[in-house]
């Protein structure tokens, strides 16, 4: 469980606090060693005045969305799923983690590609970042990544949980490689 507090306005425009909760992790047998809390996220670009939770749908934002994640690694874990998962397996995991799959590339045990940027930290570590050309990059406590839109998986290699926090930023693919002047 995390807590997650919500500060907003009132109908006055006054600062108050909206929530004082706690939320579970979302989880599936399909991708062992996984938790996830989803502590806030939205399809577009929006402000809700009041607190409230903005619409969304899907694991990955869209163009112009946003999730705020954080995510729980288990010891000896990559962040992939299992071989050959049941139909139920499949059902749970598109529920907990929509859309999740569709990201995957077949093959690479968890490598995934989303158009998004991705604003993370280690909250604790250390992780193993893995780019698909098998570049590998050792993460420790503390340390911040910026990734962007690139085949990626994340494998917790020590003897205890890590943990990271993201701020995933839909976006779009830039349509020529040529940087923008």
């Amino acid at each position: 469980m995390l807590r997650r507090v919500i500060s907003a306005n009132d109908e006055n425009g006054n600062p108050v606090f909206t929530e004082d909760s706690m939320i579970e992790a979302r989880s599936a047998e399909a991708l062992p060693g996984v938790a996830m809390h989803h502590i806030w996220g939205a399809d577009g670009r929006v402000l809700p005045r009041d607190g409230s939770q903005p619409s969304w749908h899907s694991h990955f934002p869209p163009a112009d969305g946003w999730r705020f994640v954080l995510l729980t690694l288990q010891p000896g874990q990559a962040a992939a799923p299992i071989d050959a998962p049941t139909e139920s397996q499949l059902e749970e995991l598109e529920e907990a983690f929509p859309g999740l799959l569709t990201t995957v590339e077949p093959g690479t045990e968890g490598m995934h590609t989303s158009e998004t940027v991705d604003l993370v930290v280690v909250v604790d570590g250390p992780i193993t970042l893995e780019l698909s050309d098998s570049q590998v990059k050792d993460l420790h406590t503390g340390d911040v990544i910026v990734q962007v839109g690139n085949v990626h998986r994340w494998v917790n290699r020590s003897s205890k949980p890590c943990v990271v926090a993201a701020v995933v930023v839909g976006t779009r693919f830039e349509t020529s490689t040529a940087a923008a002047s």
